[in-house]
């Protein structure tokens, strides 16, 4: 199949095009238009740009099918707000499952929730208001007795709120789950995605071996720490397959907490304007992480390992050094957010060639809370450019349902550093187009490479443009139009 008079996202400023043939699923000749006769199918996309096929290198893939059908209190300017939209979705509520709303970021309210709210805004509906960063959630008594739990406080935090989650979601309808999945997947494809990394809290692994998981999109499965003994009997490493188009991931595992629960590990004092309020908290120490790790290695496992504050990408990356002392090979091993990050560590980052699996979108979701909360260290945070420019491989996701699984979303940020009418935040962490597509696929438009191509119904900002009105480049971005996703040179959303 030849895909002719195309044009790249490298030749838009000359305005040359190209012709690209594709032969058993992989790019097997790219040319100068009409240069070469044309073999097999030829479609004329009449100057359309192609791009690579887009990865979300970070997603919850069960918790943002669910996402995508429960109410949402993420415009509640406070608990009260969020109360109104928990007592609408309650009477609207029916069946015997809890009811579960998502979105809450309490820490941009000007007073913390408490349980009395939730339960006279809901009642007996058992309901829980889980964060938009999933690190809390706001569970109602009703709730709380449903599942046996004796808590005093209004807010779940960490593992607590982990747990809880996963009980709810033990409790819902697999295969109505994984109807949502293949749903979410095939929505996902009509932004450009070819491939997902699905992090999921459950096991992601025995989810993937389901025949209602069957979808066209590509999908690594992560495994964490509760399932290592499972992952030791399955006997699968990293990259082997599960089935259909799924594939054994990476470990996860979680370091430390969140900035909007106040929870990320940081080097400093969190500073509130009120004065301290301590430093967020540690979930492994150093003779963990280094049995876990060791433990990974030695099932032949990569490594994720969730990092947010500085205090923790700087164990996570001393972590590591030992490990690559002890011989264990780091290659592609990851540290998933990095969300602050000091510049020494950025050097040991790129000499141990460690990943840096960024979500730009939280970025804008955060800067209130990071010039309140890390205000004084506030230039070490989201630092996309400085990861780049330091030699740290980059690569994009969302961290769905947390912000959605669009990579057109991240695209747009971590090129302007803004949305709709804010003005440009940190704008010198910018990067170009470029690299961020690049950051965003996993292949190249070259021959030998597989068939997993984007072609854009519209041509995308300039170089001119996105520094000259980033806003309007910004929202051109997010808005970009999908004419036909390719996987393995199959079109599996639009038309060619």
């Amino acid at each position: 199949m030849r895909l002719a008079n195309i044009r790249l996202l490298a030749s838009t400023a000359d305005q040359s095009l190209t012709d690209l043939d594709i032969v058993d699923g992989a790019i097997e000749r790219v040319s100068p238009a009409g240069s070469t006769p044309s073999a097999g199918e030829r479609h004329d996309l009449e100057g359309a740009t192609v791009i690579p096929g887009l990865w979300d290198e970070h997603t919850h893939m069960g918790q943002w099918a669910r996402h995508r059908t429960r109410p949402s209190v993420l415009e509640a300017g406070s608990a009260d707000e969020a109360s109104v939209i928990a007592r609408d979705a309650a009477r609207a509520h029916s069946g015997s499952d809890p009811l579960v709303l998502v979105g809450m970021r309490d820490g941009l309210w000007p007073a913390a929730p408490t349980r009395r709210q939730l339960d006279d805004a809901t009642g007996a509906v058992p309901t829980l208001i889980v964060s938009s960063d999933v690190h809390s959630s706001w569970p109602n008594s009703a709730m709380l007795a449903r599942l046996g739990i004796e808590f005093d406080g209004p807010l779940l935090r960490e593992e607590a709120a982990f747990d809880i989650l996963q009980v709810i979601e033990r409790m819902l309808d697999a295969d109505r789950l994984d109807r949502h999945v293949v749903d979410a997947l095939a929505a996902a494809a009509a932004r450009g995605v070819v491939g997902v990394v699905d992090l999921e809290f459950s096991d992601a692994v025995g989810a993937w071996q389901r025949p209602g998981r069957a979808t066209p999109v590509r999908v690594e499965a992560g495994i964490y720490q509760h399932d290592l003994d499972l992952a030791e009997e399955r006997g699968l490493r990293t990259g082997d397959p599960i089935a259909g188009t799924a594939r054994v991931g990476r470990f996860k595992v979680i370091t430390d907490g969140s900035l909007g629960t106040r929870t990320a590990w940081t080097a400093h004092p969190y500073d509130d304007g009120l004065g301290s309020v301590g430093r967020g908290v540690r979930n492994e120490d150093d003779r963990d992480l280094d049995r876990l790790l060791a433990r990974a290695g030695r099932l032949g496992l990569g490594a994720a390992v969730h990092a947010i504050g500085d205090a923790a990408v700087s164990a996570a990356i001393d972590a590591f050094e030992r490990a690559a002392a002890t011989g264990r090979v780091t290659a592609d091993d990851r540290i998933e957010h990095a969300q602050l990050v000091a510049e020494t560590d950025i050097l040991r980052m790129a000499h141990l060639g460690l990943t840096a699996s960024l979500q730009p979108e939280h970025a804008l979701d955060d800067r209130e809370l990071t010039e309140s909360l890390w205000s004084d260290r506030a230039g070490d945070a989201y630092r996309i450019r400085s990861l780049l420019d330091g030699g740290v491989r980059v690569v994009l996701g969302s961290d769905a349902p947390v912000t959605p699984l669009d990579p057109w979303r991240a695209i747009a940020t971590a090129v302007t550093r803004t949305r709709g009418d804010e003005r440009p935040w940190q704008p010198e962490e910018a990067i170009a187009l470029e690299q961020a597509i690049g950051a965003s696929a996993r292949t190249r438009i070259a021959a030998g490479e597989p068939a997993d191509l984007v072609v854009l119904a519209d041509a995308l900002p300039s170089a001119d443009e996105i520094a000259h009105a980033p806003n309007a480049a910004a929202g051109r971005l997010r808005a970009a139009a999908i004419s036909a996703t390719l996987i393995a040179g199959e079109v599996v959303h639009g038309s060619l």
